[in-house]
């Protein structure tokens, strides 16, 4: 299964940077795609302007190591599918991390290829709100 990790180094303390990625309903804010965000328990859905649905489970947290995990559920062409943020101290500010597997349901696919660029650009949206303080 395709593995891989990005990260991004944010100029502030980990438990702000925490505060905003550890945040599951903030997607929407710094991923583009969506638009609406709702939790409930262990479950979480994000949906597109256009209404499509991405359904989550929200599975590992651990908020003294600043950490969470997930996977997709439905909504996405993965067989398989486990991602996590960690933040971590790095310098006088924060790295995150952002680790992901996924398995695509057409062996052919490039999943790596076709989510990197758009993890980068989200992380760097999350660099430019955590820095520009409006988290």
């Amino acid at each position: 299964m395709p593995a891989w990790a990005l990260t991004v180094d944010i100029d502030a303390p980990p438990e702000a940077v925490w505060r905003f990625i550890g945040d599951p309903t903030t997607v929407p804010q710094w991923y583009p795609k969506y638009v609406a965000c709702e939790v409930d328990g262990d479950r979480r859905t994000l949906r597109t302007a256009e209404g499509a649905e991405l359904h989550e489970r929200l599975l590992e947290r651990d908020d003294d190591r600043r950490f969470y995990s997930y996977s997709v559920v439905s909504g996405a062409p993965v067989a398989s599918h486990l991602a996590s943020f960690e933040v971590t101290a790095e310098g006088t500010g924060s790295r995150v991390r952002w680790a992901t597997q996924a398995e695509p349901l057409d062996p052919a696919a490039d999943i790596r290829g076709r989510l990197t660029a758009s993890q980068t650009d989200a992380l760097d949206r999350v660099k430019r709100i955590v820095e520009g303080g409006t988290a």
